[in-house]
């Protein structure tokens, strides 16, 4: 009973045992056919003859099989057409697999040597394509919370943030260098994640900017129609809202948009008492009406300054142009009210106000 025992015992090894061996060679071969390829890429883009090629790619590919028997493998290598340019480099190749322990278990169970000492051959390819250029989108967070220290670092999370995307862009456009099939190998795009970017204040008055209020996102949330007062009122013509009035003094004919809400947001700088203006005030009296209870009162004179000035953020464009790259266009300080798509243009962001007393 114990040798009938063994038998299936010994053949569940063998097989354990050749399995993760054979899995492990097979991704040995793999990971040496993927280095080739890309190695012999970056060689043909350099203008080495076809039998050049094959021969380093044989080499590469041999060595890094580690303890792989290069005898148990075969190569095979496509170059794309020299007349053409660009297409794919395709390179696969087959590993014969000599199991360890199974042919011991085969012959045990009735299977000839020959049959038992069969080899297990497997298949792998590889492409990289050529003349392609590369695109890298970058999904940075630079919300509020990078403001705190990273763990362990001493530094803010946006500087070393910032460390490490600079580090990687120059090391793959240090890569892409090397590729003379393309004229830009690698392209970068950066996509922030947050409300608002901020493109610096000086910007305020770029060509791409949506200085005159077209945008179909600018006037969210603003209803310039209320301001209908007989001397003080908005008017829209060709698309941008003006202010009308003499209620608005010398900002008559300026128009209003979120720049405009910046400049005319006032808090009260200096709060200065007027000489000679004391008068004093009863605040409780006697039975015979004289008073009994007094207190000293000024006139003030308030001055008024910015309360705020726009910091340089803008709001992420309507749909589609918050998906694509199109150029904007629809601005008169561009291209001319009525040409493009004032949908195009950035928006300056404007937050809701918070309860307070500033000028306190």
């Amino acid at each position: 009973m114990t040798v009938v025992a063994m038998v299936p015992l010994m053949g569940s090894l063998a097989i354990a045992v050749d399995f993760t061996e054979m899995s492990r060679e097979k991704q040995t071969v793999l990971n040496a056919l993927d280095a080739a390829n890309f190695a012999t890429a970056r060689r043909l883009t350099e203008g080495a003859t076809d039998d050049q090629l094959r021969a380093y790619a044989l080499d590469f590919f041999n060595a890094n099989l580690n303890k792989v028997d290069p005898a148990n493998t075969t190569l095979s290598v496509t170059l794309p057409s020299n007349t053409v340019g660009g297409g794919l480099l395709k390179m696969s190749a087959r590993l014969d697999y000599k199991p360890y322990f199974y042919p011991v278990f085969g012959q045990l169970v009735g299977k000839s040597e020959t049959d038992a000492n069969q080899k297990i051959s497997f298949n792998v390819t590889s492409e990289v394509r050529l003349k392609n250029t590369l695109e890298v989108a970058l999904v940075l967070d630079n919300s509020g919370s990078m403001t705190k220290t990273g763990t362990g670092s001493g530094q803010k999370r946006i500087d070393l943030l910032k460390t490490a995307a600079k580090q990687l862009v120059d090391t793959l456009a240090l890569q892409a260098a090397m590729i003379k099939q393309v004229d830009r190998p690698v392209q970068f795009g950066l996509v922030p994640f947050a409300a608002s970017v901020n493109v610096g204040p000086g910007n305020g008055n770029a060509s791409w900017m949506d200085t005159e209020g077209l945008s179909p996102v600018s006037n969210e949330n603003f209803d310039w129609s209320t301001l209908n007062t007989a001397t003080k009122y908005a008017q829209q013509t060709n698309g941008i809202w003006y202010k009308r009035g003499s209620g608005w003094g010398a900002d008559e004919g300026q128009m209003l948009t979120r720049f405009s809400l910046y400049r005319d947001m006032k808090v009260v700088t200096n709060h200065e008492r007027v000489t000679n203006s004391k008068r004093v005030v009863c605040d409780e009296y006697n039975s015979n009406n004289t008073c009994k209870r007094n207190h000293d009162e000024y006139d003030y004179i308030d001055s008024y300054g910015p309360f705020a000035s726009w910091q340089g953020c803008v709001e992420a464009r309507p749909y589609p142009y918050n998906v694509n790259d199109a150029a904007p266009s629809g601005g008169s300080a561009n291209t001319g009210i009525g040409v493009g798509d004032p949908a195009t243009m950035f928006v300056p962001m404007f937050a809701p106000d918070e309860p307070g007393n500033h000028w306190k």
